[in-house]
């Protein structure tokens, strides 16, 4: 079952958030993509990284479900944002958040009701670096 959410478009969003962005890798955690899971690393220049994982549809169009797991520079997790439904037989304490969901670094579950794409993920990236410097 699509998300109805198009791939992500990692050439754009390298160009379009270069000010928070300073490389991308081919790569999930050293797991590399294969023809329907899309693994990348966007490393940012504060030295955090966002751990992408984006499982695709038949036709390779859209996205079936993600994981994206922000983690700071000393690898501790910031915030994960998920988009996929547990196995039958998870507690509805799990499932209740299904699809759209936030893990907060103390690993709490959480609606998410604004940030589906990647794109959006990274202007909250992006505004919350902003926050901190100041």
């Amino acid at each position: 079952m699509s998300l109805k959410i198009a791939k992500s478009n990692f050439k754009f969003i390298e160009k379009n958030f270069s000010d928070i962005i300073s490389e991308i890798r081919e790569n999930a955690n050293g797991i590399r993509s294969d023809s329907r899971s899309i693994r990348k690393t966007i490393l940012f220049h504060d030295f955090s990284k966002l751990i992408c994982i984006e499982e695709l549809d038949m036709d390779r169009c859209f996205i079936e479900l993600y994981w994206y797991d922000w983690y700071d520079s000393n690898k501790q997790l910031i915030m994960k944002f998920h988009a996929h439904k547990h196995p039958e037989g998870t507690p509805s304490s799990v499932t209740k958040y299904d699809p759209f969901h936030i893990h907060s670094a103390d690993d709490e579950r959480h609606h998410n009701e604004k940030f589906y794409e990647l794109n959006d993920i990274l202007e909250f990236i992006r505004l919350r670096q902003l926050s901190l410097k100041r």
